[in-house]
């Protein structure tokens, strides 16, 4: 179980708020329609050792309180029987996130839903729950229960044994995990993402202490000023804006991320290759993925001696980025993913009017 000793595991929030403003509009310069829904981001600040500086999908750590069995009195308080909670688990095959769980601890597939809630309730003051008692909560209630949450996570039960409720975990559906790779810095996370959709967004409070900005804005406008330099993510997010892209309409990805998140959570273990132009990232089912990844950074960096389009001509199936210095990291992806899942648009091909000083520290940051 490497889990704990080599990387730590996570849970992490795509939060997709519906709006009726710019409905179906044509963003300037760009093939792309501006739909009608909201993305939220949060800027890590300066001061965290993991990602600085970036923007996220609300999230953080797992804690062993995601997982205790004291939940079941919450839910079963609510209405919902252990069994009815088991529904949540599907046939589809567990991602490595969900296998090797302690026999004490409760489904996987609750503990990490769980657990994106806490970090969300904490890093946002976004609180996903059902059953709450109405008008149960001031704005100072919220603030002083996050800051108790954040010191203790095992507080985060209390906090539904004293107010009611429970949260919300069927309105989480199962979207993507991504393990860090490795050689690109000290912290390791694995990570679930789930996605959830929400008609009206709250207002969203970001934690001063982790946080020190928030973009609230449709993928099109977030990869546009991406494009621009006014926007750092990393590629996890960039990945799922993109993915995010074959979907205009909030009720069109709604549909789809419920009956998809049934179908399995595929698992994303970027492998990098130097080349003497830059990196190239790639992704599995892409014809250089390795047959057994060095998930333990033990092997040296691959490293080839051809060009990016050599490459990528010699391939067959094609699931990765390219990044040259002074360049945007460029998506090449000409397969399906598993599970059901929608292939991510390149944006750079339909953005009509590429610029071209994008991010040219990218490729040394990651070197």
């Amino acid at each position: 179980m490497l889990a704990g000793k080599v990387w730590k595991e996570a849970a992490s929030l795509l939060i997709i708020g519906r709006t009726t403003s710019h409905l179906g509009t044509k963003k300037k310069g760009c093939g792309l329609v501006n739909g009608d829904y909201r993305v939220v981001f949060l800027k890590r600040n300066t001061n965290n050792s993991f990602m600085p500086n970036m923007y996220v999908f609300p999230g953080g750590s797992i804690e062993c309180s995601d997982f205790s069995s004291a939940w079941y009195d919450v839910f079963n308080k609510c209405g919902y029987s252990q069994s009815k909670l088991e529904e949540l688990r599907t046939d589809a095959p567990p991602p490595r996130l969900y296998r090797d769980k302690p026999n004490h601890f409760i489904l996987p597939e609750l503990g990490f839903r769980i657990a994106a809630i806490r970090e969300t309730f904490e890093e946002s003051g976004v609180l996903l729950a059902k059953h709450l008692p109405e008008n149960c909560l001031t704005l100072d209630d919220i603030n002083k229960w996050r800051d108790i949450i954040h010191n203790d996570a095992s507080q985060f039960v209390t906090f539904f044994r004293e107010v009611g409720g429970c949260p919300a975990v069927w309105d989480l559906h199962e979207w993507i995990s991504y393990l860090t790779p490795t050689h690109v810095g000290n912290r390791r996370y694995d990570t679930a993402f789930y996605i959830t959709f929400m008609d009206k967004l709250p207002k969203v409070v970001f934690d001063e202490t982790e946080m020190s900005g928030l973009q609230i804005s449709s993928p099109q406008s977030l990869l546009e000023k991406w494009h621009r330099g006014e926007f750092s993510v990393g590629p996890p997010q960039l990945h799922e804006l993109q993915r995010l892209l074959n979907f205009p309409h909030f009720d069109d990805l709604k549909r789809f991320a419920e009956v998809r998140g049934r179908k399995g959570m595929d698992e994303y273990f970027n492998v990098r290759i130097l080349t003497p132009e830059g990196i190239i990232v790639v992704l599995p089912g892409d014809d250089l993925y390795p047959t057994e990844p060095d998930y333990l950074g033990d092997e040296p960096q691959l490293e080839m001696d051809c060009s990016m389009e050599e490459l990528r001509k010699s391939a067959n199936k094609l699931h990765r980025y390219e990044l040259r210095p002074g360049s945007n990291m460029e998506l090449v992806v000409n397969i399906d993913p598993k599970f059901g899942h929608k292939r991510p648009v390149n944006y750079n091909q339909v953005y009509k009017n590429p610029l071209r000083n994008r991010v040219k520290n990218q490729v040394k940051r990651l070197e």
